[in-house]
């Protein structure tokens, strides 16, 4: 008896020395938890909130100008054929549909995408046109517009492209359909599909490695925002509390509408393309509200692994991808049989635009400069700006290929630079800055060479301003001149003949380009005349210059010279050339827009006469090869310019619609073989001939 009431007795004194043994694991276990769970979930806290409240950088983006037609507007077959296959138009032998045109002869049916401009929308259109003598002479519509060339962006350091859309903008069957293929059940989970990743648990297990993801849109938005480069349980188990903290915070749509605008879809270079806006663009050159459904198919199913079904690289894989999407889209409703039975029979039809690559880097150099006063880096790079500027895709193009020949016209060791703009409005159509394609420097922009003779003109047109009763008919000396000057020997310039003509009329020294009879003039008019008259135009002359400035022993760029001479193409309305027509915020309320203004006031008259003269040059002139040997049609005006030893040669010239300067020399300054009428004006003359 005693025996077994002893028993219970021991079993409870083991108890109490069990239990203090098992508490320091418990409390060792909880407080482990503890301190991993709990920072762990304020870690995915911060997570969720970054992603619910970050801010995207959405680059600037550049725009040419958009092309206008309407009848009388001077454009060739070529030219707008060069301008429609540029925008990603796709030529078609039957009747065009959204983003395609028809040509035959000289006639165009074109189907225009639209375009949100500041002004007013421009709807898609049909647009039938005949072309005859270089200009539009029936058009079905008064005025219409074309949708502007994307030529450029201002990209912060993540070189991420995209342009963030509201969901209601977006076609609904993409909005569908990418929740159809991606994640059906989006609309009743909670942010994790337990279903979905059961059954991808399953086929993990049994390949001995992930193979499935069963990942919901939400988890895929955090995926994309952490940027996770492996699969990992982990990873997985990141993504699921994320996800499910987010649909705590954020709507449905709200979600969905952040998936669609931040889905990576490839790579255009070192640029990553981001949204459905980006990539309808980039694949399609259409506005994503444009896309037809075998177009938003492609979208949809390059997601699923946007290098593997890369429609570009891997066209056949993306095509069965995207019949597979087009399959899921039947299936469920989202499009009808006969949708789907023409879909399927599509091309991917993607445009063939980024195979033109036209060179805009150059202008984008004027472009940086001229949005520096009204705009930091930080707003143009990150505020979605829309700047559209006065280039013209066919002009820039004709000018880079004129520069690409420079050596073939001329010898190996020659570079150019090319400054194209409207000869009335200032408008800056174009601009090259090296005859090859892969210079990284800007000569037109930034290589600042002596003139010569292209100061001429002007010296003529301050003396006509400044000095009573002159006109191109007086009487001038060309003959020796020896000129003292401080701290050198006197100065004795010479004429490019070696000949003196004794008297001549005024307009025969411009014309002729004498040295010695225009420089006669100069001193009349007075150094310090001179000076101030070209500040007046813009220029900052040092006070302290030479007599030989008069004969253009100064340093401009192309562009500072193509600022001076729009003076006479404008006949005095413009005296800058404009880059930028106007700025736009990302929501295209017009910001701010060009002004063409002129602050000279120089008479209309002493304009028109030193025109006369610059037009005499082109006819019996140093620029008469325009005429008599490349016979150009037309009206022309300009005025060569030669530096000592040919080390440059330049032309500035123009007609009813452009003004072109074009300087040619060697890099290392050495002498060229060259004058003005022998280098340069072979490219301007080719130019003008093309375009």
């Amino acid at each position: 008896m005693n025996h077994c009431t002893s028993l219970p007795k021991k079993k409870k004194k083991s108890n109490r020395k069990l239990l203090p043994l098992l508490y320091k694991p418990m409390l060792f276990c909880l407080g482990l938890g503890l301190g991993l769970f709990v920072p762990w979930y304020f870690y995915i806290q911060h997570v969720t909130n970054s992603i619910i409240h970050e801010t995207w950088d959405v680059p600037s983006v550049v725009y040419a100008r958009p092309l206008e037609l309407y009848k009388g507007q001077q454009i060739t077959p070529k030219a707008l054929t060069f301008e429609l296959e540029t925008l990603g138009y796709q030529e078609v032998s039957g009747t065009p549909q959204l983003g395609q045109y028809q040509a035959y002869n000289n006639s165009f049916d074109i189907y225009s995408k639209g375009f949100n401009f500041p002004d007013g929308t421009q709807k898609p259109q049909r647009i039938k046109l005949t072309i005859n003598n270089k200009a539009i002479n029936q058009i079905s519509h008064q005025i219409i517009r074309l949708e502007p060339k994307v030529m450029g962006h201002f990209f912060s350091s993540a070189f991420e492209n995209r342009h963030p859309m509201s969901l209601e903008h977006m076609p609904s069957t993409l909005v569908q359909g990418i929740q159809a293929v991606e994640d059906r059940e989006f609309k009743h989970h909670n942010g994790v599909d337990w279903w979905g990743i059961s059954r991808a648990m399953v086929k993990n297990i049994m390949a001995g490695k992930i193979v499935q993801g069963g990942s919901t849109i939400t988890q895929q938005l955090v995926k994309n925002k952490l940027e996770y480069d492996q699969q990992s349980w982990l990873r997985k188990l990141h993504e699921a509390l994320a996800a499910t903290l987010i649909e705590t915070k954020l709507s449905k749509k709200d979600i969905l509408q952040m998936y669609l605008n931040e889905i990576y879809f490839g790579q255009d270079g070192k640029v990553a393309i981001h949204g459905v806006v980006e990539a309808a663009s980039f694949y399609f050159a259409k506005p994503v509200e444009r896309l037809a459904i075998h177009e938003q198919a492609v979208l949809v199913g390059i997601i699923k692994g946007p290098s593997w079904y890369n429609p570009i690289r891997n066209p056949s894989r993306a095509l069965k991808r995207r019949n597979v999407v087009l399959k899921v889209w039947h299936e469920t409703g989202i499009i009808t049989q006969a949708s789907w039975a023409k879909a399927k029979e599509q091309p991917l039809g993607l445009s063939q635009h980024r195979r033109l690559k036209t060179d805009y880097d150059d202008y984008m150099g004027v472009v940086k400069r001229q949005l520096k006063d009204q705009f930091s880096d930080e707003q143009l790079k990150q505020d979605g700006l829309k700047i559209f500027t006065n280039l013209d895709p066919y002009v820039q193009y004709v000018s880079s290929q004129t520069a690409r020949r420079t050596r073939q016209w001329l010898n190996a060791n020659m570079e150019a630079a090319l400054v194209i703009s409207d000869a009335k409005t200032g408008a800056l159509l174009a601009l090259t800055g090296s005859q090859s394609a892969h210079s990284q420097f800007n000569r037109a922009l930034l290589s600042r060479r002596q003139i010569g003779s292209l100061i001429k003109p002007f010296l003529f047109l301050a003396a006509l301003e400044k000095l009573p009763d002159f006109d191109l008919n007086a009487v001038l000396e060309d003959k020796a001149l020896s000129i003292n000057t401080q701290g050198s020997d006197p100065w004795q310039p010479k004429n490019w003949d070696q000949q003196s003509r004794g008297e001549i009329s005024a307009r025969e020294a411009l014309v002729d380009s004498r040295n010695q009879a225009t420089v006669y003039l100069g001193l009349k008019l007075g150094l310090n005349n001179l000076v101030s008259f070209l500040e007046r135009l813009g220029l900052n002359i040092n006070r302290a210059q030479h007599p030989s400035l008069f004969l253009g022993a100064i340093e401009l760029t192309p562009f500072d010279v193509q600022h001076l001479y729009t003076i006479f193409s404008s006949q005095g309305q413009v005296q800058k050339i404009n880059a930028i027509r106007f700025v736009s915020n990302i929501n295209n309320q017009l910001l701010s827009r060009s002004k063409s203004t002129s602050s000279h006031a120089i008479a209309l008259n002493s304009i028109n006469s030193i025109n006369d003269a610059l037009h005499q040059i082109t006819t019996h002139g140093s620029a008469q090869k325009i005429t008599n040997k490349y016979a150009l049609p037309g009206y022309y005006f300009g005025k060569t310019g030669t530096t000592n030893k040919g080390k440059d040669s330049w032309f500035s010239g123009f007609d009813d619609r452009y003004l072109a300067t074009v300087w040619v020399g060697r890099d290392d300054n050495k002498a060229t073989p060259y004058s003005g009428s022998s280098g340069a004006l072979v490219l301007w003359s080719h130019l003008f001939k093309n375009l």
